[in-house]
């Protein structure tokens, strides 16, 4: 299923539609092959998919197929880093995803004070059409014009590294490694 261009994309969309729906997030949740396929993916009649959710004390991490794993094993190494890196007392919840089976990790939506416009969740979701970042498998990174105003620019900073987290999570939902 997040082999398919299309999916990666809608799979992104998604992601991003549901940091600013809750009841688009609710549904994701609650019926996720339904949902997507509303959304413009294709998923094959037999194929499970579940959608977890990360929290300020969960963190998903979603492996690929088995056979999948040794061409994403930079992405796997820059995910263990990540995850090593995570704060005391996170938990860590490990998935992977089988032939009929897929998991898509919902990443916590970026702070009020990374505040993202219609515009940026777009950059994020990598745009609808096949050539973006998320359909060719790389890392994005956004930012926002920089700010004379030395307080405006630290929110831009954090903002535009908020951005650049959520599109590096996004473009991992091929496969999903960490998100």
């Amino acid at each position: 299923m997040k082999t398919n261009d299309k999916n990666r994309a809608v799979i992104a969309e998604s992601i991003a539609r549901s940091w600013k729906d809750p009841s688009f997030k609710n549904e994701m949740l609650n019926n996720p092959k339904a949902t997507l396929e509303a959304a413009g993916a294709s998923i094959d009649g037999g194929h499970e998919v579940v959608v977890v959710e990360n929290t300020p004390g969960v963190v998903h991490a979603v492996l690929p197929l088995k056979g999948d794993q040794s061409g994403h094993l930079d992405q796997i190494e820059a995910a263990i880093e990540e995850l090593r890196n995570l704060p005391e007392g996170v938990e860590v919840r490990v998935h992977r995803d089988a032939a009929n089976k897929s998991y898509i990790a919902i990443p916590e939506a970026p702070s009020a004070a990374g505040r993202l416009s219609d515009a940026d969740l777009e950059q994020v979701a990598g745009g609808k059409g096949g050539n973006n970042a998320v359909t060719q498998g790389t890392v994005v990174q956004t930012g926002y014009s920089a700010s004379t105003v030395a307080v405006d620019a630290e929110v831009e900073v954090a903002a535009a590294a908020e951005v650049a987290a959520a599109a590096a999570v996004a473009v991992v939902v091929v496969p999903c490694f960490i998100s």
